[in-house]
């Protein structure tokens, strides 16, 4: 019966038990805390000891990885704007040596038709295409042949002076002998003096005037001119200028070097004259 009666009793007061209890151990508890030292204190420093490396490890390793996670954003984010200023950068700069180039191109064709005028010479222009610069032959080669008139002995001029002359013509293309092949030789005069000599190709960018004899005044910076004999090349077009005279050589002849008027490495447009031809091509 007894054991009925405290059954009951617990089943109806067991929340307000424990609830009291819950709270005399909080009162317990706080009024320890207030003490000091409280009595819980060795307790407390020990495991705040113990735990606090943990946790600050932790702390600092979540940090880290937060840090890393959001460097790995800003890097890629980064990287993709690169990529994109990047290529902005490449089509511009496309952009921009396709207008230079454009600008370069229209002035040399304005040097060209500017020269025609003034030359008042039958001319067509053509384009090289290619060169042969081997140790023996300077020639190039030109986009216009037989269908558009060009024949073999034709000058070959541009804006600066001569070129060379056509020694091969094909339908569609033509071949230039180069002023500074070893096979080359025309007959040239000093525009100051009216000296006369024989202006050949050495295979390097440059020729040499032959058969002026030691004599003769030639000074350095002397304009070397076509004389016009033999039609291989209109009388008064520039072949040079003289760079260096050397008298000191054995023989009659001094050793005149000239240095083309026409820079071989950056040629690109020509004009080919339709009516000055050698005998050769008139045979």
């Amino acid at each position: 019966m007894n054991k009925k009666t405290d059954s009951d009793i617990w089943r109806r007061f067991h929340i307000p038990i424990v609830l009291a209890i819950s709270v005399l151990l909080i009162f317990s508890l706080i009024s320890a805390s207030l003490r000091d030292p409280h009595p819980l204190q060795p307790l407390e420093n020990l495991v705040i000891n113990v735990t606090a490396p943990v946790f600050n490890f932790f702390g600092q390793t979540g940090a880290a990885l937060s840090r890393i996670w959001k460097g790995y954003f800003y890097l890629v984010g980064v990287q993709a704007e690169n990529e994109i200023l990047k290529q902005k950068t490449l089509e511009n700069q496309s952009k921009e040596a396709l207008y230079q180039e454009t600008l370069l191109e229209k002035e040399r064709l304005r040097q060209l038709l500017e020269f025609r005028n003034q030359a008042a010479l039958p001319v067509t222009g053509a384009r090289i295409i290619g060169f042969d610069f081997s140790i023996w032959f300077k020639s190039a080669f030109l986009d216009k042949g037989t269908n558009d008139g060009i024949k073999t002995g034709m000058p070959v001029l541009n804006a600066a002076g001569i070129v060379g002359r056509i020694v091969e013509s094909y339908p569609d293309y033509a071949k230039v002998l180069l002023l500074i092949d070893r096979s080359s030789a025309v007959d040239a005069i000093i525009q100051r003096n009216r000296l006369r000599g024989i202006l050949e190709g050495v295979g390097a960018n440059r020729c040499f005037l032959r058969f002026v004899h030691k004599n003769q005044d030639v000074q350095l910076g002397d304009v070397i001119l076509a004389s016009g004999l033999g039609g291989a090349y209109p009388c008064g077009m520039i072949l040079g200028n003289v760079t260096a005279v050397d008298k000191k050589i054995p023989g009659i002849f001094q050793e005149i070097e000239v240095e083309p008027a026409v820079d071989f490495t950056r040629l690109e447009e020509v004009l080919v004259v339709k009516t000055v031809q050698s005998a050769l091509s008139k045979q």
